[in-house]
């Protein structure tokens, strides 16, 4: 028998610059934030007593989240804008020095503040992580030899 043996090990896939990375949450980061004023400023709209957007919004930040944490393959990915919505949210809604806010206490706008809740909550427990560091370790630790 014939063994052959190759003098370069096998390579491995090379991990996408950190950079890359960096600017892909950042992205993110600024999708929170529209996702946030734009529902804001837009969640009441009606259909006879229906809060029809109320409801879209939630629904569209249920799969934008979601889609987050699978294009990054972590729930970091689906926590980020979910976090950045929600300081957005809270920030709008709450009551300013001249008695003005933008997310109002009505049935579309609890709606779409526990429908957008619900949904980032949702979005992160459904996401799974490409590396599961409670079953394999935290990235970067040395294995014992």
């Amino acid at each position: 028998m014939e063994q052959t043996t190759d003098p370069s090990p096998p390579r491995e896939p090379t991990p996408e610059p950190a950079f890359l990375i960096g600017l892909a949450y950042g992205v993110l980061a600024v999708l929170g934030i529209v996702l946030g004023v734009i529902g804001s400023f837009e969640f009441a709209w009606e259909f006879g007593s229906v809060p029809v957007a109320a409801l879209l919004l939630s629904a569209v930040n249920l799969v934008v989240f979601r889609a987050a944490g699978w294009a990054m393959e972590s729930k970091l990915g689906a926590a980020l804008p979910a976090a950045l919505w929600m300081i957005v949210l809270v920030v709008l809604s709450s009551r300013r020095p001249e008695g003005d806010l933008v997310v109002t206490g009505t049935t579309p706008g609890y709606l779409y503040m526990f429908g957008g809740a619900v949904a980032a909550l949702a979005a992160i427990v459904l996401t799974r992580s490409a590396r599961p560091w409670l079953l394999t370790g935290a990235p970067g630790t040395p294995e014992v030899r």
